[in-house]
């Protein structure tokens, strides 16, 4: 069956009408994020660190753009326009737009000018969401879900923190890739539970995660903003750890001097020798983690449990803190009878400094340069965003290009974000039940006002949380959260994920919601469009056919590969009509199957065709609760729940 193409791409415009458009295209890169390489086309691609290979300017498209979107930003929020950008330019100018750190990526979530504020910080985000501020988008009805402490009670809200970080994954303004880097990092790569560190800790871990990302992509950086975090040293205990001053004898636990190497470095000492590596080196990292006694500030949040006073920011010095109590981190710390400055062997090597936060400083570059680190790390990355299974030769590759790259976490992500080796066809992963419900509500939302015109149970969390993941409690506590391939192998995952799209169908598809902006204000009514961004054609209207194709495009983005002649029946069918194909049909064997050859050739053929030429006519609500059965049809096939590279 010879695909209908609803958009084409940029690179079939004539030549001269890519030259007139491409200044915009320029104009349209935010500072510094081309870093002043904006090669045209016909200038062969940079070289890419460790012998990675970038995809040629045939290879990268529209397809390969939405592949990246998927894989490392929740699908992100940009428009097609900006995808046809993106796929027009060498992939090494486009990626630096489309993947970043900066707080506020208007390219790839774009957002009215204001509307991007607290996206950096959860807990802005709580406290305006849950508040009565005039600028606050959220339903009144919703906004005490988002409290900061359950209601009428002075201790904080872990649902509060659940809700705003799903909906903050498909808020307009907020940059899906720094978040969804920031969730691999607190809840797969350094993870900690919620019942481990509590509510006000463990957003602080992500807040302080957000804001080091922001600062810099330097991994050494970021896995010592890990290490030295108040919420890590409660969560595994040795915040009390200490050495006596007077006789020079430990206090404590060697818990995360083991997971250090173990969680932040990949170092699992199977290249060391066991009995230094136990016996030296961890025990020589449980007297370096001491001193790391953490302050409190009191009612902090206005919460009256001491628990939430805890700061994750450690003054490692001999101090007081606001509660009044008498902070010996200097004192408490090894060897402090011996000067300023002192030495432990750790991994080998001499680590001094005069406080913990030295000598972590100084132990990070070491951990990192070690090779079981070398070779971990990478692995973890891909496997996490793009790739499951992970030949020996395309490890050495990635190893490779980790050390190059100077463990420099944007210089890797985009080196291997537009490499041949994760757009080839060999390249397959399983989606985790976080990544999968918010790409699709990230394709479902259409605009800010929809986003929080939804009511907050109607959201991704919920269906998250039904199918087994919820952000911040990592099923495995500290070594991770729900994985693509957890979510594969539960049937539980894929029977509630068929149940909602089959039970609650008006999730994805409803018509209309109601919300108020202000608590004393009348209600409102939205009404849903598809017909503001599903693109016409050039008569003007909306074929069947092609919006099919381009809702398989939005949602599977696989460029219409798998969308096979009985899929294609089934959409045709549900947006020309509501109902089945089987039931077009015949009404009265509403069980029959038909195969793709029927399909094709034959009576079938005819029906399906007279489908795919129905004109929609929109914003007519039937038409909308129609494209939401489509898109209850398209969220539930196979390709939804996993993805696969492009490159042949």
């Amino acid at each position: 069956m010879q695909k209908s193409r609803v958009t084409k791409s940029w690179k079939s415009l004539p030549f001269i009408v890519i030259l007139l458009m491409l200044p915009a295209a320029v104009v349209l890169a935010q500072p510094g994020e081309r870093g002043g390489d904006f090669p045209p086309p016909w200038i062969p691609v940079p070289t890419l660190p460790g012998g990675l290979q970038a995809v040629s300017a045939e290879q990268w498209d529209e397809a390969s753009v939405r592949r990246v979107l998927q894989a490392f930003a929740f699908g992100g929020r940009a428009s097609d326009m900006q995808i046809a950008i993106w796929a027009s330019l060498p992939p090494k100018a486009a990626i630096g737009q489309m993947l970043n750190f900066r707080p506020a990526n208007q390219q790839l979530s774009p957002a009215e000018p204001g509307n991007t504020r607290g996206c950096t910080s959860l807990t802005e985000l709580q406290t305006l969401w849950s508040s009565d501020e005039p600028g606050n988008p959220v339903r009144v009805f919703d906004r005490p879900f988002y409290s900061l402490k359950y209601e009428n009670q002075m201790q904080l809200s872990p649902l509060g923190l659940f809700l705003v970080w799903g909906r903050a994954m498909h808020t307009p303004g907020c940059n899906q890739f720094l978040h969804k880097m920031a969730f691999y990092l607190t809840n797969y790569h350094a993870s900690i539970h919620i019942q481990n560190a509590g509510v006000a800790l463990i957003r602080d871990y992500y807040d302080d995660t957000v804001k080091a990302l922001t600062s810099g992509s330097n991994f050494v950086d970021l896995m010592y903003q890990a290490a030295s975090n108040g919420a890590v040293a409660l969560a595994y205990g040795h915040m009390t750890n200490y050495v006596d001053p007077r006789d020079g004898v430990f206090y404590g636990n060697d818990d995360f001097a083991r997971e250090y190497f173990q969680l932040l470095f990949g170092i699992e000492g199977t290249t060391e020798d066991a009995e230094y590596h136990e016996n030296v080196t961890i025990e020589n990292n449980a007297l370096l983690l001491t001193g790391m006694f953490l302050d409190m500030e009191p009612n902090r949040f206005e919460s009256e449990s001491r628990f939430d006073w805890f700061l994750s920011g450690i003054d490692f010095s001999d101090h007081v803190d606001a509660t009044g109590r008498q902070i010996y981190n200097r004192s408490a710390h090894f060897d402090f009878r011996k000067g300023a400055v002192s030495c432990l062997e750790i991994l080998h090597r001499q680590i001094c400094g005069a406080t913990a936060a030295d000598k972590l400083q100084a132990l990070g570059p070491v951990a990192a340069a070690h090779p079981e680190s070398q070779a971990s790390i990478p692995l973890k990355l891909v496997r996490f965003f793009g790739d499951t299974v992970i030949s020996e030769e395309e490890a050495t590759v990635l190893r490779a290009a980790w050390a190059e790259s100077g463990y420099d976490l944007l210089e890797f992500i985009h080196a291997y974000a537009i490499s041949t080796h994760f757009h080839s066809a060999d390249t397959f992963k399983y989606w985790s039940a976080f990544e999968r419900n918010i790409m699709i509500y990230n394709a479902n939302i259409l605009d800010g006002q929809e986003s929080f015109a939804r009511p907050f149970f109607t959201g991704p969390t919920l269906r998250m949380f039904e199918q087994g993941a919820l952000p911040f409690a990592p099923i495995r506590d500290v070594f991770g959260g729900q994985t693509g391939n957890d979510a594969a192998n539960d049937r539980y995952v894929f029977k509630n994920a068929w149940g909602a799209n089959v039970n609650n169908p008006a999730v994805l598809g409803a018509a209309q919601e109601i919300y108020l902006l202000e608590p004393d204000g009348p209600p409102q009514q939205w009404q849903k469009n598809w017909g503001l961004v599903i693109p016409s054609n050039i008569q003007g209207e909306y074929v069947v056919g092609e919006v099919a194709e381009w809702l398989w495009n939005r949602f599977i983005a696989d460029d219409g590969v798998n969308f096979d002649p009985i899929a294609r029946a089934q959409v045709h069918s549900l947006l020309a009509t509501g109902f089945d194909f089987a039931a077009v049909v015949d009404r009265y064997n509403l069980d029959a199957t038909f195969t793709s050859a029927e399909i094709l050739d034959g009576p079938l053929a005819e029906v399906n065709a007279e489908l795919a030429s129905v004109r929609m006519k929109f914003p007519d609500p039937a038409e909308q609760e129609r494209v939401g059965m489509a898109i209850n049809f398209i969220t539930m096939m196979p390709y939804v729940f996993a993805t696969a590279g492009g490159v042949e």
